[in-house]
């Protein structure tokens, strides 16, 4: 099965160059990352090409070119193993491929795999005045198969499905029939969400997403149940810390005894040390940051650039006084799409903090050297059940406000939330597009950069 994904500005430009309100047939090509996981391959929109209209011979219901105009894009296809998406415009809402859209995908991806060192697929691609999408893939021997879904990531989250499966909604999920409708009900059982962190935060918006019925959960935490965890980890018992079980395997033994049906994948790694976490992750819908670490932070962020994939990110500050109280209670929720401002850009970390953990984990003894010149790392924050609740009742909100936007105000406003308990406020604020060349770089490359930044430890940082 095939998967297109495309960041929302991308979308936008597709749609201003295919629409533009002269009634012809338009065309562009969206050269793509890859990311290929068990039987799957995602298509990852990584750099789009609007071809110029005096370049075109454009009609209302056809549009043709030459392809001596994209040779540098099939360039790339050859060199670096890229997909091409051919993009072009319809103008009746869901209309299918017409018979002469096939002769035209026939001979230009004949073409395509002649530049080609790949049977891998490419695709085709019809963009509505509405911006909603519909496509097909192209295989090496120029067969079509229909894409069952397109994803446009940006402050919503678009899916746009070719045809719904008639996915059963069982009694247990009528009442969140009722609050978010059907088609959301629906789209829920659908998705695969990961999680990487399941202590503080991560164990309640497990279990959230358990029982608003989504249909797969990855989780990723190498640690093992504690005694110190057993007020926050639900479904964790005396005898889990007794006997030293994995945080995964605890949370999924639980899930499983819930009953509805949630398929769990679980990776008892820290994620960039595993080709195979890793690349389960970054086929999810979306990704959860419940990790109290730089360093996780750091790499869900380059996942959600490389793979487009959207990240909530949750952090919480519990002061204790020292005397017996709580001096403050601060939390923030990130939501992070490829291409706005990294957590780094937002101050979450610094560049010395990251290299500090970075240190720590590689190299222990020389970080114990140079462990002077680093903040102090080593420093654990209190936990408490009702607070992670709490915070994690917002980080899941916000994912069903991605992609059923129940606020009156436009998402876009809403993608750093800061929670102060202490005063009992609530702050929402934008934020800019991401000014990191690195991040703008690699948005949707996929796994098809040479040298992936991601595996610190098996290179240099």
């Amino acid at each position: 099965m095939v998967h297109f994904k495309i960041t929302d500005k991308m979308c936008q430009e597709l749609k201003n160059h295919l629409h533009n309100g002269d009634g012809l047939e338009a065309l562009a090509l969206v050269v793509c990352g890859r990311l290929n996981h068990e039987n799957d391959n995602w298509l990852l929109a990584h750099e789009i090409f609007l071809m110029p209209y005096e370049k075109c011979s454009r009609d209302i219901d056809y549009v043709s070119w030459k392809t001596e105009h994209i040779e540098h894009l099939l360039e790339k296809v050859r060199e670096k193993g890229f997909a091409i998406i051919k993009v072009h415009s319809h103008f009746v809402t869901n209309s299918d491929f017409s018979e002469l859209d096939d002769a035209s995908d026939k001979s230009f991806f004949e073409a395509v795999y002649g530049w080609s060192n790949s049977d891998l697929p490419h695709a085709s691609v019809i963009m509505y005045p509405d911006g909603s999408m519909k496509g097909r893939t192209i295989e090496s021997n120029i067969c079509f198969t229909t894409i069952p879904k397109i994803t446009v990531v940006g402050s919503n989250i678009r899916e746009f499905h070719n045809s719904f499966s008639d996915t059963f909604i069982g009694k247990e999920f009528i009442r969140n029939q009722q609050a978010f409708g059907k088609k959301t009900t629906k789209m829920l059982r659908g998705l695969k969400v990961g999680i990487v962190g399941c202590s503080g935060t991560g164990s309640p918006v497990i279990e959230q997403l358990v029982r608003l019925g989504v249909g797969t959960i990855v989780l990723a935490d190498a640690d093992l149940i504690e005694h110190k965890n057993l007020n926050r980890i639900i479904g964790s018992t005396f005898a889990d810390a007794n006997s030293n079980r994995l945080k995964v395997d605890t949370i999924k033994r639980h899930i499983e005894k819930i009953g509805l049906g949630t398929r769990i994948i679980t990776f008892p790694v820290i994620i960039q040390e595993s080709r195979e976490a890793l690349d389960s992750f970054a086929s999810c819908d979306i990704i959860f940051g419940c990790v109290d670490s730089f360093e996780g932070r750091y790499y869900l962020n380059l996942i959600s650039t490389y793979y487009l994939v959207p990240l909530i990110d949750i952090g919480i500050k519990l002061v204790a006084d020292g005397e017996g109280g709580i001096d403050s209670i601060n939390g923030n929720i990130h939501y992070v799409d490829p291409g706005s401002e990294t957590l780094m850009e937002r101050n979450v970390f610094t560049q010395e903090q990251l290299t500090a953990e970075s240190l720590r984990r590689i190299s222990p003894q020389e970080y114990e050297k140079r462990k002077a010149y680093f903040d102090n790392l080593d420093i654990e924050s209190p936990a408490v059940v009702s607070i992670n609740m709490t915070f994690s009742a917002f980080a899941v909100n916000e994912m069903l406000g991605r992609f059923h936007p129940y606020r009156y105000s436009d998402n876009a406003k809403f993608s750093h939330t800061c929670i102060n308990l202490s005063d009992w406020d609530i702050n929402t604020q934008p934020v800019n597009e991401t000014k990191s060349k690195s991040a703008l770089k690699h948005i949707g490359i996929g796994n098809l950069e040479p040298e992936l930044e991601i595996y610190v430890n098996e290179t240099a940082v």
